[in-house]
C-alpha cells in the first residue's frame, strides 16, 4: 500500500466521518479522557486508518528536565524525582487521590512525583508500557518508583533486576508475585467479606462475583473474601456465578453474563471486582430487562465515580487512595535513605458506602444462619461496619 504524503489524523477523521479527538482516542488506545467511542465507530476509524496507510508512530518518553539545584550544593543537579506508574483507565478520584497523597509526602522532603501512564487496551501492551516506564525511571536516575503493577507475571524479571540494584520500588494495591517488595494496599479479603455479607444481610443468597481469576493478589483476595462470606452464611458457592473480566481485567465476558442472568436460578445480586466494571454490567442487566436494585443488587469496589452510571448511585467499598499514596511515598523515601532496610507492608481498611444500588432487599429463601453481626476485625485494624 503506497502513500504519496504523510497521512494525518485529520485525513483519517475525514475518511471515517468523525472528529480528530475520536481518531486520537482510538488509534492511541486512550481511555477515561472524556471521549467515549462505540465499537462500531472504533472499527470504522481503524478501517479508515488502514485504507489510508496511517501508521501510529511511537513517541519515546522525553529526557527529564531537572527541577533545580539542591541548596546544599548549587552545582549539583536535583535528581529527586519519583515515578508513579499508574494506568489512566482507573481515572477519576482514584488517580488524583493517589497522586495528591504521593505529592503531599514527597514535597515535604523536596522530592517530586512524575506520573508515567501505563494504560493500554490489552494486557500485553500495558505490560510493555510498564516495562518501558520502569526502565525510563531507572535510566533517568529517578530516586525510585511507585508501581501499580499490571499483574500476572508481567515484568517480574525486570522488577527483580531493579530491586537487586537497590532501585527503590514500592507496590501499591497489587503485590508483584514472587518478589518481596515494599507494599501498600487495602485489606481486600475483609473488604470483600463485608461487601458480600452486606448483600447476604439484604436477603440475597444467589450472589455473583465478577473477577479476573487471580491476575492480581487484590482480585484473589476479593474472591477469597466473597467465598468466606458465603461459607460463614451457610451458602454453597455456585461456580456458574463467577463471572470473568478477561485479558487481565479489560474485557467483560458479556455472553456468559447474559447466560447466567437469564438462567433458571439467576443471581439476585452481584459483587464487582471494581467500580470500573459497573457501567458495563449495569448496561448488560438493562439490556436483559433487569432493574438495579429491584431485580439485581450491585456492590462495587473502590468507590470511584464511573461515567455511564449517572442514573444509579453505586454501593461500594471505599479505599483510602490518598492515604495509600502518602504511605507509598514515605516508603520510597525510607528506601532511598536505607536501601537494604527491612521490607515493609502496610494494609489500610476499607469502608462500605451503602447507596441506591443495594438498598432494596428481597425475600429471603431461608433465614440468615449467622444472625446480624455488624462488626468484623482484622488483627490490629479498626473494626468494620458490615452495613449502615
Amino acid at each position: 500500500m503506497g502513500v504519496t504524503k504523510s497521512v494525518t489524523l485529520r485525513d483519517v477523521a475525514q475518511r471515517a466521518g468523525v472528529s480528530q479527538a475520536v481518531v486520537s482516542t482510538v488509534l492511541n488506545e486512550r481511555a477515561n479522557n472524556g471521549v467515549f467511542v462505540s465499537d462500531i465507530t472504533k472499527k470504522r476509524v481503524q478501517a479508515a486508518a488502514f485504507d489510508l496507510g496511517y501508521v501510529v508512530t511511537h513517541r519515546p518518553l522525553p529526557p527529564v528536565r531537572r527541577i533545580g539545584a539542591r541548596p546544599e550544593n548549587a552545582s549539583r543537579v536535583d535528581t529527586s524525582l519519583v515515578a508513579l506508574l499508574l494506568g489512566r483507565r482507573f481515572g477519576g478520584t482514584l488517580f488524583t487521590d493517589i497522586f495528591y497523597g504521593v505529592n503531599a509526602a514527597l514535597s515535604e522532603s523536596r522530592y517530586h512525583p512524575i506520573v508515567l501512564d501505563t494504560y493500554a487496551d490489552t494486557y500485553g501492551k500495558a505490560a510493555e508500557k510498564e516495562a518501558e516506564a520502569l526502565r525510563y525511571a531507572r535510566d533517568q536516575n529517578f530516586a525510585g518508583a511507585i508501581l501499580w503493577h499490571e499483574g500476572g507475571s508481567a515484568n517480574v524479571g525486570l522488577i527483580r533486576e531493579l530491586q537487586s540494584s537497590n532501585f527503590p520500588i514500592v507496590a501499591i494495591d497489587r503485590r508483584v508475585p514472587g518478589l518481596d517488595l515494599d507494599y501498600v494496599g487495602t485489606d481486600n479479603i475483609t473488604a470483600a467479606y463485608i461487601a458480600t455479607n452486606h448483600l447476604i444481610h439484604c436477603g440475597h443468597r444467589r450472589i455473583a462475583h465478577l473477577t479476573n481469576l487471580g491476575m492480581t493478589d487484590a482480585s484473589s483476595g476479593r474472591l477469597t473474601g466473597y467465598h468466606k462470606a458465603l461459607h460463614d452464611a451457610g451458602i454453597a458457592p455456585n461456580p456458574q456465578y463467577i463471572l470473568l473480566a478477561l485479558d487481565g481485567g479489560r474485557t467483560l465476558d458479556r455472553e456468559n453474563l447474559r447466560k447466567v442472568f437469564t438462567s433458571q436460578n439467576a443471581p439476585t445480586a452481584i459483587f464487582l471486582l471494581s467500580d470500573y466494571w459497573a457501567p458495563a454490567v449495569y448496561n448488560e442487566l438493562k439490556y436483559l430487562g433487569l432493574r438495579v436494585p429491584e431485580d439485581v443488587a450491585m456492590v462495587g469496589f473502590d468507590d470511584v465515580m464511573q461515567p455511564g452510571l449517572e442514573d444509579l448511585e453505586l454501593t461500594s467499598m471505599a479505599q483510602d487512595f490518598e492515604g495509600i499514596g502518602k504511605c507509598a511515598a514515605e516508603m520510597v523515601l525510607r528506601r532511598v535513605a536505607n536501601p537494604t532496610g527491612p521490607v515493609q507492608s502496610t494494609v489500610f481498611p476499607a469502608q462500605l458506602m451503602i447507596r441506591q444500588s443495594s438498598r432494596t432487599p428481597i425475600a429471603k429463601d431461608e433465614p440468615y444462619r449467622n444472625g446480624t453481626s455488624e462488626t468484623y476485625s482484622t488483627g490490629s485494624l479498626p473494626l468494620f461496619p458490615s452495613h449502615a
